[in-house]
């Protein structure tokens, strides 16, 4: 029996909770686990801490993949990576103008950049080739993607072993990040890691479970809903993180776990899922991943104008173009729901 809306929407609170409790716990957990194995800080801040926001996505989509929900993947995923830069990045810049390291200018935004790419050229290969099957990303690809991500988590190692590269700045705050909580005793923080991890499978099965009842109960494809419903809440951490950096005065800091995080979307849980199971390209699904290469392709020219700040209305054409997009999304799913899921 499909749930109400009323209850799928209470599952999907719960599993956001969950998750977000979750990711912080293994992120602190793992944190302190590393300090006491003697990693360098900036090491630390540059994986566990940059990415560690991303933990609740990487459990529900693994939840979503396995079960068979894979436009609910893709929406989410591409609707993350639309969040970061529309919202989260635009409300930041609206908050206080975002100073651009040019380290990010040389070696992040490049990454993302081929990274959405490489994604566009996967998930229409097969037509491109003349091969028959469904346009997506096939168990192949997914391997392709985490083979890119394991490759530019080699290149933050070492960037990490020479600070320079990062760049002093930035470097200093990355490990400052890291430094935050008091180092714990290793029980504590691994019983911290195995929590947080129990914590995010438990929420990442309820909030599947509650996105997908919802999609039934209000006759929207997955897909509409992980792109915007589901891609908010999910995004929630990095928004209070950028916005909690923007008001520290370290808004470059900001920039940078929003474009480590759509790398990690991209790759690392994009590729898991498509992994564990094939990820058909939904209806409609091209225009999402243009839309994601545009917003990719603005931030270039927005990062180097006016002396290497994305200034407040840049922050708000960011923020006015994220809110058109996804209204003219809602519209199309509203005015012509598309067949589910």
């Amino acid at each position: 029996m499909t749930p109400g809306i009323t209850e799928s929407l209470g599952l999907f609170a719960a599993g956001v909770v969950l998750l977000l409790l979750g990711g912080d716990l293994l992120v602190r957990g793992a944190v302190a686990l590393a300090e006491r194995h003697g990693v360098p800080p900036l090491t630390v801040g540059l994986t566990l801490v940059a990415f560690g926001t991303s933990a609740p996505e990487l459990a529900l989509n693994v939840a979503a993949a396995s079960s068979g929900a894979t436009a609910l993947t893709f929406g989410n995923m591409t609707g993350s990576s639309l969040t970061n830069v529309g919202l989260v990045l635009g409300l930041s810049a609206m908050v206080r103008p975002v100073k651009v390291q040019s380290s990010l200018l040389r070696r992040e935004l490049p990454v993302l950049l081929g990274t959405v790419c490489l994604l566009l050229a996967l998930c229409w290969l097969p037509g491109a080739l003349g091969q028959k099957g469904p346009l997506g990303l096939t168990r192949m690809d997914g391997a392709v993607l985490l083979c890119g991500f394991a490759g530019f988590v080699g290149m933050l190692l070492r960037a990490a072993r020479q600070p320079v590269r990062v760049g002093a700045p930035l470097a200093e705050e990355v490990s400052e990040a890291a430094r935050r909580e008091p180092l714990m005793s290793w029980p504590l923080a691994t019983v911290m890691v195995l929590g947080g991890l129990a914590l995010l499978g438990f929420g990442g099965n309820l909030g599947e479970e509650g996105a997908v009842g919802a999609a039934l109960s209000l006759g929207l494809s997955q897909q509409l809903v992980g792109l915007t419903v589901v891609s908010v809440a999910t995004t929630l951490p990095e928004l209070v993180t950028s916005l909690m950096a923007v008001r520290r005065g370290q808004s470059d800091m900001a920039l940078g776990n929003i474009v480590g995080s759509n790398i990690f979307n991209l790759l690392f849980i994009l590729g898991t899922a498509a992994l564990i199971r094939t990820v058909p390209l939904p209806p409609g699904g091209t225009v999402i991943l243009l839309a994601v290469l545009g917003f990719t392709l603005l931030l270039f020219p927005l990062s180097i104008t006016f002396d290497w700040t994305i200034t407040r209305p840049e922050g708000l054409l960011l923020f006015v173009l994220y809110l058109a997009f996804m209204g003219w999304q809602l519209w199309l799913g509203l005015a012509a729901p598309a067949a589910l899921p």
